[in-house]
């Protein structure tokens, strides 16, 4: 199962890990089926991003041509530190209350944006709810804090699996990108019968 999906993510770093659930292992074995499977990875985007892959398959199944999944949920962990320094020298940022917080020094002064991100179809956006300018209150409404953010919108690039964006979430250490997919084929490796 890992030599099937590393064959097929160029992306990979290294070899994913592959546990398979289900009891009794060796009944689901011999008829071929598995109600799951989870799948550990880490990864590159295209820009040099790190990202680190949760993928849990759902009654999966032995086909003539490989395997397939009823189902597949997936999450997409890419560090906050990471992101931070894809914005530049300076930015640094953290995640507070499932809301990302951006500080950035101007003119030697730290200028703290609070954004909520939202994911539409598969561009994720921030909309500001807070800003502060050497800790005085701003106006999160701001237009230049508003362009600042919609600049920083980004698409998520397509996702392995036929995997489809679902949600994004962020916590202290990474932003999570959640996917979702139905009727999943892995199909057999070059040379396999």
């Amino acid at each position: 199962m890992a030599d099937r999906i590393a064959a097929r993510q160029s992306a990979l770093v290294a070899a994913p890990s592959v546990s398979i659930g289900g009891f009794p292992f060796l009944w689901n074995a011999a008829s071929g089926t598995y109600p799951e499977v989870e799948v550990d990875g880490r990864a590159r985007t295209e820009d040099g991003l790190p990202v680190t892959a949760s993928v849990d398959l759902h009654d999966v199944s032995a086909t003539a041509g490989g395997y397939s999944a009823a189902g597949a949920r997936a999450e997409f962990k890419v560090p906050l530190d990471a992101l931070g320094a894809k914005r530049g020298p300076g930015v640094r940022l953290s995640g507070h209350d499932g809301r990302l917080e951006i500080t950035r020094s101007v003119m030697g002064v730290p200028l703290v944006v609070t954004a909520a991100l939202t994911l539409t179809g598969d561009t994720v956006t921030l909309e500001p709810t807070a800003a502060s300018l050497a800790g005085r209150p701003l106006d999160p409404a701001n237009p230049q804090i508003v362009a600042a953010l919609k600049a920083a919108e980004r698409k998520i690039p397509a996702l392995p699996l036929g995997l489809v964006p679902s949600g994004i979430s962020v916590d202290s250490g990474a932003v999570t990108v959640h996917g979702e997919a139905k009727d999943v084929r892995l199909p057999g490796l070059p040379g396999e019968a």
